[in-house]
């Protein structure tokens, strides 16, 4: 396993890696407290477009986390953020009834409206929803998606995700939609950003090959990948992306760091 050295910013991915569903992944947070005594900065990224960033806080409050709400950064706050820089702040809201709380401030319409923000309805995305998506975007509305996973993992398994539905829209309207969410650029540049720290003191921490650590390595951002939540190693092979190192768990962290756990 390869040992990585001179960090000064971590990002965690806490789906898969501080949680699964609503469990703890054990060793969270005995390892961000000895990051944060070493004067490591920490960050928590996610890209669940299921529930609003107060619950999410809150959710990590309650299994010893100390952390402040804004340490947090999820897709719908980026977008908000996005919209709200338009010539027309209005969105018609495509997602869980539980991020809407994250889109507050917004002109929220289904006509006329400057972008299409879709998330992941879960079993509420049918035909219906799809096609209003698509006319929508097919009449010049811009196309925001808050992430473009192929699948995720709670207790009972592996689940679609948001991306291929996606993808749907995409093929059908020829347009491609604005990803705000890992793995886009733009969402690791906003966390480098947000943080004040260069690619090369900074890693990622994460489950998914592709969201979390293919994302990562296009800026530079150093990765470790750990083999719980989505990790699953044919899938992983096939990707043919190499983590800086592959650890077990979060618990794991401080030896691939080289410092004493």
């Amino acid at each position: 396993m390869a040992t990585v050295r001179g960090i000064r910013q971590v990002f965690l991915d806490i789906d898969g890696v501080l949680m699964l569903g609503e469990l703890p992944i054990p060793g969270g947070t005995t390892t961000v407290n000895k990051l944060k005594s070493l004067d490591i900065s920490v960050l928590y990224v996610t890209n669940t477009t299921r529930k609003p960033r107060r619950k999410i806080h809150e959710q990590l409050v309650k299994l010893g986390f100390h952390l402040e709400e804004d340490d947090i950064i999820c897709p719908a706050i980026i977008a908000r953020e996005k919209i709200m820089q338009m010539k027309r702040p209005s969105a018609a809201l495509f997602v869980n009834d539980g991020v809407m709380e994250d889109f507050e401030g917004l002109r929220i319409q289904r006509r006329d409206v400057g972008a299409v923000v879709m998330g992941d309805l879960g079993d509420k995305f049918s035909p219906e929803i799809l096609d209003e998506i698509f006319r929508l975007t097919f009449s010049g509305s811009s196309l925001i998606a808050l992430q473009k996973n192929r699948f995720w993992r709670d207790q009972g398994g592996l689940r679609l995700d948001l991306g291929p539905y996606v993808a749907a829209i995409e093929y059908a309207t020829g347009r491609r939609a604005d990803i705000v969410g890992k793995p886009s650029p733009g969402f690791f540049r906003g966390l480098l950003e947000r943080a004040q720290a260069h690619a090369a003191s900074s890693l990622m921490v994460g489950d998914d090959i592709e969201a979390d650590i293919h994302g990562a390595q296009r800026l530079g951002i150093r990765t470790v990948l750990v083999k719980t939540g989505k990790y699953d190693f044919d899938f992983v092979s096939r990707t043919e992306i190499t983590p800086n190192a592959v650890i077990p768990s979060v618990a794991d962290l401080p030896k691939a760091l080289g410092i004493e756990a």
